[in-house]
């Protein structure tokens, strides 16, 4: 061996033996850690990453005394622990039966609660049981308490917090039942008043329990009743594509059994006392006076084939004994979906019932009855019929309800003043003088007949740089909605979000007296950072919690007075500040058509200028129906003066760490009609082509490394690149759906069925262009996928497809995740696969 150094010739032999055989190695390496039948882990530091908290502290959510913040701390992800509960997944309603609670609650969520104090300009910590989430987190009247759902092992319980101490306890060892109305709040902010957790005004607590005489869970019969039967309906009844419906007879058993609660009042040291019978309640909301309880629960009969938010439902009164008093409206099951082609069941039936804040009874609107000739019901256009806003006073006999306002436009946001002298409202579409428009108008409910100022005119909703703002509201500790009025009851407030442009929003407040409709700007955020409103602590709106940030300044949340001096409250720190020095360009680039695009490239940390490096593009193409509606959403989707959070998925900073630069363009689809997709091909591919040769102009990417990723609806546009383009050297795409025949019903935008274009189904398939990818692919699905339309068969099917035709493509599939991981576990393994896929294929 040694002789073989003593030439050159020798020694270059070896070195290329060498090489050779690294090669192979280095292959067989990644291929047995491509597929290795274990959860990996990326590097040390992309852990570390993964394993901060990306939380800091923000003052929206203010308490009745005006001087304590509740601060709200979630926990970034799951675990596969939590994960492997018992789940049922019944007519698209998830819940952990063991616990009675939605999954989401049980899985992830809420771990922490921090209280600030304005006055002393201090913090502390909630203690919380261990080993729980909380959720429905609700101030007391008086502000001195927090009343909460504490989500522990065993089940739900309503736990009361001491502000003041932060010391916490159970109110009761009542279980509660989080199933229906949990997931009713699912999506809502944190600050979002609670659907299940009612202060009364003597302190107790209205909440929905476990019945405790329920009995045991349903059986499943072991010989089923019956075959499983699927119908027609008598009329044309278009359905989505829903992956967890109820199948059979035992699904409604369980699905009522799980659902229906007890509604009850807790007080402590005392038993529940029982207000009513069980139902399956899905919100309650308590009068100001708590004398009434205004209830919606569901009602049968189930579908077989739609959602249960399809589900009947019925509004109604109760007073404190639980007596029902009033039926408000029941609205019927509605299983198809309507595209404009038919009514919707509610339409005619009281709507936007809510309580108002001056105590006097329930707000509602409610368009005119159609007028009957004989055995025929006249005026089916609602155009022909005036709506109504109304108040239904005690007993609530909807028969009763009083007329305050009506109009042949259509009302909506109704809020009232506190005091109840003003109800305010969105007025759209035709009026009486037979021109269409948006206004926003103030009426006086003391005068006689009540008069109206009209406080907006002709607002033009689709043009994001002239819209007016929304009327200013707050709401009391129980949700009750009431609108700003400033201390002398002459102006009311407009908030908005200050759209420019130059991409540069300048959110703003603007006083406006009603009957003058004088109007004076009192806030306008600045130029150069993102300034935005939180909350007032006063009606004049002269002390004002503000939000600042920039592209290089984390956002902190400071006092603005009204002479414009501002007091930093809060001392937040970028979590991963790794990434606070990279360089991010907005850019613009010009499609074929000569549409403008909008982009942005972020490059990594140690860049260095001049030097061309791989970069990861990640999309979501959007629909429009014309350039200038693009030009108009982009206005509103992008802010070039807001700091760049760190995402755990998608175009993450991550990427950047592992010496790629991220760019994030626009794909917009453009067609009228509705007709978008007639063009989707076209558009994706020229977008995509327009946006590397403007990338490549920029001159900080190598053009023939370039990996290509999207999530969802960017998993589809992925694989359809790879599938139509060379510009790619791989991809990845996560909970996609690659066959649009399985969605023969409309999808995304498109609201034409399969059979009115079935070419442009075929078209944008990319299971139907699996000979054409030959892009490497990397796909990914969680196994509990409840998104409409992205079942785990498309991820399936492809990957067979692509077996089959001898393609390079792999397909992880992640027990127990839904539509978008939530376990660590989970990240850390797709982190540990994504750089190995990209470093193979696009680094090279």
């Amino acid at each position: 061996m040694k002789s073989l150094f003593k030439t050159p010739a020798g020694r270059r032999a070896f070195l290329l033996l060498a090489i050779l055989i690294a090669i192979s190695v280095g292959t067989r390496g990644e291929e047995e850690i491509q597929f290795k039948e274990s959860y990996l882990l990326p590097s040390e530091s992309i852990q570390d990453i993964l394993n901060r908290s990306p939380h800091y502290d923000t003052l929206n959510n203010l308490s009745p005394d005006k001087n304590h913040f509740m601060i709200p701390i979630q926990e970034n992800f799951s675990s596969l622990e939590l994960m492997t509960q018992k789940t049922y997944r019944l007519g698209m309603l998830e819940l952990c039966p063991d616990v009675n609670r939605e999954w989401r609650l049980s899985t992830y969520g809420i771990t922490g609660l921090k209280i600030y104090s304005l006055s002393t300009k201090t913090s502390w910590e909630v203690s919380l049981p261990p080993d729980c989430f909380i959720s429905d987190m609700t101030w007391s009247p008086d502000g001195k308490k927090i009343a909460f759902l504490a989500h522990l092992r065993r089940g739900t319980q309503v736990w009361i917090a001491d502000v003041k101490s932060g010391k916490s306890q159970a109110l009761n060892k009542a279980w509660v039942m989080a199933t229906l109305s949990g997931r009713s709040r699912y999506g809502r902010s944190a600050a979002a008043a609670s659907q299940m957790l009612q202060w009364t005004p003597k302190g107790s607590i209205i909440t929905l329990l476990v019945p405790p005489d329920r009995g045991p869970e349903p059986k499943k019969k072991k010989v089923p009743p019956s075959p499983i039967i699927r119908r027609t309906r008598d009329k044309a009844t278009p359905t989505s594509t829903y992956p967890f419906l109820l199948r059979a007879q035992h699904d409604k058993a369980l699905f009522e059994y799980y659902t229906k609660s007890q509604l009850a009042e807790l007080v402590p040291g005392k038993a529940p006392r029982k207000l009513g019978k069980p139902g399956m309640y899905q919100s309650l909301s308590l009068s100001p006076d708590g004398k009434y309880i205004l209830t919606e629960k569901l009602i049968k009969p189930f579908s077989y084939i739609t959602s249960y938010r399809s589900f009947p439902k019925e509004l109604q009164v109760m007073d404190m004994t639980g007596k029902i008093i009033s039926s408000i409206r029941k609205i019927p099951l509605q299983e198809g979906m309507t595209r404009g082609r038919g009514s919707d069941p509610a339409a005619d039936l009281p709507r936007e019932v809510v309580w108002r804040p001056d105590g006097k009874g329930l707000s509602l609107l409610w368009r005119e009855p159609k007028e009957k000739k004989g055995d025929k019901e006249e005026g089916e256009n609602n155009q022909d019929r005036k709506d109504r806003l109304m108040l239904l006073e005690p007993p609530f006999d909807p028969a009763a309800a009083q007329t305050l306002a009506s109009s042949l436009k259509r009302f909506s946001q109704v809020t009232y003043s506190p005091e109840g002298r003003f109800a305010f409202a969105r007025m759209s579409g035709r009026g009486e003088d037979g021109k269409s428009g948006t206004d926003i108008v103030a009426f006086d409910l003391t005068q006689t007949p009540v008069k109206k100022y009209i406080l907006m005119k002709k607002i033009e909703t689709e043009d994001p740089v002239k819209l007016p703002g929304d009327i200013m509201t707050s709401a009391t500790a129980n949700g009750i909605r009431y609108t700003l009025l400033s201390n002398d009851g002459k102006n009311v407030f407009f908030q908005g979000s200050g759209y420019k442009k130059n991409f540069k929003p300048q959110p703003f407040i603007d006083s406006l007296e009603i009957k003058s409709g004088n109007k004076t700007r009192i806030f306008e955020g600045s130029q150069e950072v993102y300034e935005r409103p939180l909350i007032p602590l006063d009606n004049d709106i002269s002390n004002l919690i503000i939000s600042r940030e920039s592209k290089t300044s984390f956002p902190d949340s400071y006092l603005r007075r009204k002479d414009g001096r501002i007091t930093k409250l809060t001392n937040n720190s970028n979590p991963y500040p790794e990434f606070a020095k990279c360089i991010r360009k907005d850019f613009e680039f010009t499609r074929r058509d000569g549409l403008k695009i909008r982009g942005r490239i972020s490059l990594p940390p140690d860049y260095q200028e001049g030097i061309r490096i791989p970069a990861i593009f990640w999309t979501y193409p959007r629909e429009y129906e014309s350039f200038k509606a693009y030009t108009r959403a982009a206005i509103r989707s992008r802010n070039v003066n807001s700091f760049p959070h760190l995402s755990t998925r998608n175009a993450s900073d991550i990427w950047l760490s592992q010496g790629y630069a991220v760019v994030v363009p626009d794909i917009p689809i453009i067609g009228k009609d509705n007709a978008y997709n007639n063009n989707y091909i076209a558009h994706l591919v020229d977008s995509m082509y327009a946006a590397i040769r403007k990338v490549d102009e920029l001159g900080y990417v190598d053009v023939d490394r370039l990996g290509h990723g999207g999530h969802s609806y960017g998993a589809f546009a992925t694989a359809n690149i790879l599938a139509r383009t060379p510009f790619f050297q791989a991809g990845i795409a996560g909970d996609g759906a690659f066959n649009r025949t399985l969605t023969p019903m409309s999808f995304q935008r498109e609201r034409r069925f399969i059979w009115e274009a079935q070419d442009v189904y075929m078209e944008m398939s990319p299971f139907f262009q699996a000979d054409h990818i030959d892009t490497p692919l990397l796909m990914y699905h969680g196994a509990q996928d409840n998104n409409t339309g992205t079942f785990l068969i498309q991820s399936e099917r492809l990957i067979q497809a692509l077996t089959g035709l001898g393609k390079n493509a792999v397909l992880y599939i992640y027990p127990f995740e839904s539509h978008g991981p939530r376990c660590k576990e989970t990240y850390m393994d797709m982190w540990a696969r994504w750089i190995e896929w990209f470093g193979t294929y696009v680094k090279k």
